[in-house]
């Protein structure tokens, strides 16, 4: 699902989110998980977009929003930043050491080995989007080289991390994000 220009609403009570996206559905949620409601989850469990555990952290997320993308099949919906947070480096650090597709079948391993070798990448120029669920969790990656971003047959490199394949994500993720990027540059 595709938003062209999202309301955000962000709350520390689930029962206001989903009263929202029932009022209307292009409202992405960002709730946080605080105070006496920090266990009250919504009546319609897909209804959270994005658990933050702060409001600077909810701000974060609402600057670097992208789009929303519904797993097929299910309600389950993940969210499509801009550029990849510090938690979020660490998963896909310990994504590349496990995954044995990823090590044998790609470089990502020279590029992810440690925080160090990842920023060192990074500064390289690149523009990365993240897939990610609910509670921050990294399902997918994509990133473009900014040294060749005039060059209009550029491809975006996309990997999907082994507990996110096989659900129909990479097609849309890509459309998605090549969208957005075409858009920025």
């Amino acid at each position: 699902m595709k938003l062209e220009k999202p309301i955000f609403l962000i709350s520390t009570r689930a029962d206001k989110l989903a009263k929202a996206v029932k009022d209307s559905p292009k409202t992405v949620t960002v709730w946080i998980r605080t105070g006496p409601f920090k266990y009250k989850l919504p009546l319609i469990r897909s209804v959270i977009v994005y658990e933050a555990k702060s409001k600077p952290e909810a701000k974060d997320y609402t600057k670097r929003f992208v789009s929303v993308l519904t797993i097929p099949k299910t309600h389950t919906k993940l969210s499509i930043l801009k550029d990849i947070s510090s938690n979020q480096v660490l998963q896909l650090l310990t994504y590349t050491k496990r995954d044995g597709f990823i090590r044998t079948r790609t470089h990502d391993y020279d590029f992810f080995k440690n925080k160090k070798s990842f920023l060192a990448w990074k500064v390289r120029g690149k523009v990365i989007y993240s897939l990610i669920n609910r509670r921050g969790k990294l399902f997918g990656l994509i990133w473009f080289n900014k040294k060749r971003a005039n060059n209009p047959t550029q491809k975006p490199t996309v990997r999907i991390y082994q507990h996110a394949r096989g659900k129909g994500l990479r097609k849309k993720f890509k459309e998605i994000v090549l969208t957005n990027y075409k858009l920025v540059h």
